[in-house]
């Protein structure tokens, strides 16, 4: 008995993802397709999983499937390639969707400078800057002491590990807390944190934010920026 061979079409919610993050442009020459648009397989034995799929106009779709191996001519369009020239396609026409975010780690409680809180607790301010449009965010905070993870940071309710959205509309300020490990508090070995903040527009397409690192002052109860992640700064940490 013949094996029944699976469907090629994608299913409807990855279309319609696909058409809104491209804005229905093809993703190899960027060309407005408007009705003139098909969702192509980048690998022919991927499946019809979003991952697979991308927005291209008739002439790019024959082409992706063109080349011929027995008779190499220039170079064809490779999965890799087609899915990172992809990405690209998507975060021009969605980046609109992403407004001025601004964050912190801070000891400061509310707005007031002069009334700090102490370790363990951690403050953390979360700011929409603009006017235009509400989003929502995931954040991960991650621990380290003398350069050594200590996890992320874990809560009931899990807003700084990436387990709860945040609902992050217009001009709007969380004035947030947090707890580091106790074993921060009496050491003298360096601490940093991590932010990892992830901006999903509302078209639900993700927008990573490069992450940046906060090191605590002990002299002056405070945390100053690190414009960097923590792979590329902690060969600097005391251990």
């Amino acid at each position: 008995m013949a094996k029944k061979r699976k469907p090629r079409k994608f299913p409807e919610n990855v279309k319609l993802k696909c058409l809104l993050w491209s804005d229905r442009h093809c993703c190899v020459c960027d060309v407005a397709c408007g009705l003139d648009i098909e969702i192509a397989h980048i690998d022919p034995k991927g499946g019809n999983k979003f991952d697979n799929a991308i927005p291209v106009c008739y002439f790019h779709h024959a082409q992706i499937g063109r080349y011929n191996e027995a008779h190499p001519r220039g170079n064809k369009y490779r999965i890799e390639e087609l899915k990172k020239r992809r990405e690209q396609i998507y975060e021009k026409h969605t980046r609109h969707l992403v407004p001025p975010i601004h964050f912190k780690i801070t000891q400061v409680i509310g707005d007031d400078p002069h009334h700090k809180r102490n370790l363990p607790s951690v403050g953390f301010t979360m700011t929409h800057s603009g006017s235009y449009p509400s989003v929502r965010l995931r954040v991960v905070i991650e621990a380290f002491l003398g350069g050594v993870s200590l996890g992320v940071i874990k809560a009931k309710k899990p807003y700084y590990s990436g387990g709860i959205a945040w609902n992050l509309n217009p001009r709007l300020i969380f004035f947030g807390n947090f707890s580091i490990p106790k074993e921060c508090v009496n050491s003298k070995k360096d601490i940093t944190l991590e932010v990892q903040v992830t901006v999903i527009d509302q078209y639900d397409r993700p927008h990573d934010l490069y992450p940046v690192c906060y090191s605590y002052m002990r002299d002056k109860n405070s945390w100053f920026l690190e414009p960097t992640s923590f792979s590329e700064l902690e060969r600097f940490i005391k251990q």
